[in-house]
């Protein structure tokens, strides 16, 4: 290898011949690849709206659920839920989400608890316990 590279050769050959260096795939790469990469990345302004998916028990006449996502306001009632805690020995929690889909609260029981739901939240309700409006 010389002080140009492992590419010198190549390139003194293509000279010899009178073959310039095509520069468009290049230029190409430099310019447009960066456009793809950064739309790809860009947050769009469209409010998606959040979409309840059901676990195995929807909500139930009584105001009583058990393990699933559930809406305020067009699964579930808002308000605070509670439970008596899971069977001894294991656990359940739930995670709340505002209506944008950021993360407000998350607790993992081993015993009594509760959880205040504002319209429009959304909550994942995991393992055994079962939930009632109060």
């Amino acid at each position: 290898m010389g002080r140009s590279g492992p590419y010198e050769r190549y390139y003194a050959e293509r000279a010899e011949s009178g073959k310039r260096t095509v520069l468009w795939p290049w230029l190409f790469l430099a310019l447009v690849v960066p456009l793809l990469l950064a739309r790809s990345f860009t947050v769009s302004d469209d409010s998606a709206q959040a979409t309840a998916i059901h676990g195995a028990t929807s909500t139930a006449p009584s105001g009583q659920v058990a393990g699933g996502v559930y809406r305020a306001g067009f699964d579930v009632v808002p308000g605070t839920w509670t439970t008596v805690g899971p069977p001894a020995g294991t656990d359940c929690g739930y995670v709340r989400s505002a209506p944008d889909g950021a993360e407000i609260a998350r607790a993992v029981l081993r015993g009594p608890g509760a959880a205040r739901l504002a319209d429009g939240e959304s909550v994942v309700f995991t393992g055994s316990c079962i939930w009632t409006a109060r």
